[in-house]
C-alpha cells in the first residue's frame, strides 16, 4: 500500500502497558478526552475496525465512518464497509473530495490491528496516555522512539472522576 493523497493521523487513548481496549467497551472515562477526540475528528473520515465500530455502537455524526472488516456481509447504517486498507483510504479520499470545505486529513481510529496496519503510513499520532495498566486484548503497536518526535504535551492530574493522563502529539521524523 502506498501513501495516499492526505495525511493519516492516528487518534488513540492508550494505557501505560499499551492497552487500548478489551474489544467491547472503553476501559476508562476521561470526559475531557471525549471532547478532544471530537475536536480532532469532526468533519474527517474515520477508518476503524468492525469491533471498534461495534464498541461505539453507532456511526459518529459529522464524520465518514469507514469500517474495515474481513466480513463481506457486514453492513451498518451510516457506515461505509470496506475489506482492504487500500479501499479504506480510497473511500476516505473520495469522501474528502466530495466537499472542498472538508479538512484534508484521514483519521485512523482503531483498534489494534487497524493501528498496526496503517502505522507505516501514519504521519501524526494524537495520543492520550492514560496512567493505568488495565487488562485488555487490544494494544497499540510499539513505535520506534527514533521514528517519532513529541511536539506537544498537556499533563492532566488525576481527579476523583478520572486517572491522570496526558494529551501528546507525536510527529513522524522524516529520514
Amino acid at each position: 500500500m502506498g501513501a495516499g493523497r492526505y495525511p493519516l493521523v492516528a487518534v488513540v487513548a492508550m494505557a501505560r502497558n499499551r492497552v487500548i481496549g478489551d474489544g467491547e467497551k472503553l476501559l476508562w472515562h476521561l470526559p475531557g478526552d471525549l471532547q478532544r477526540v471530537k475536536a480532532l475528528t469532526m468533519g474527517k473520515p474515520l477508518i476503524m475496525g468492525r469491533r471498534t465500530y461495534q464498541s461505539i455502537g453507532r456511526p459518529l455524526p459529522g464524520r465518514a465512518n469507514i469500517v474495515l472488516t474481513r466480513s463481506r456481509d457486514f453492513h451498518a447504517e451510516g457506515c461505509v464497509a470496506v475489506n482492504t486498507q487500500d479501499e479504506a483510504v480510497r473511500a476516505a479520499e473520495e469522501w474528502i473530495e466530495a466537499d472542498p470545505s472538508r479538512p484534508r486529513e484521514i483519521i485512523v481510529f482503531g483498534g489494534g490491528d487497524i493501528y498496526r496496519g496503517f502505522l507505516d503510513q501514519t504521519s501524526r499520532i494524537e495520543l492520550t496516555e492514560v496512567d493505568l495498566a488495565p487488562e485488555g486484548a487490544a494494544c497499540f503497536p510499539e513505535i520506534s522512539p527514533t521514528g517519532w518526535q513529541e511536539t506537544a504535551r498537556q499533563n492532566i492530574p488525576a481527579s476523583p472522576d478520572a486517572p491522570a493522563h496526558a494529551y501528546v502529539t507525536l510527529e513522524r521524523v522524516q529520514p
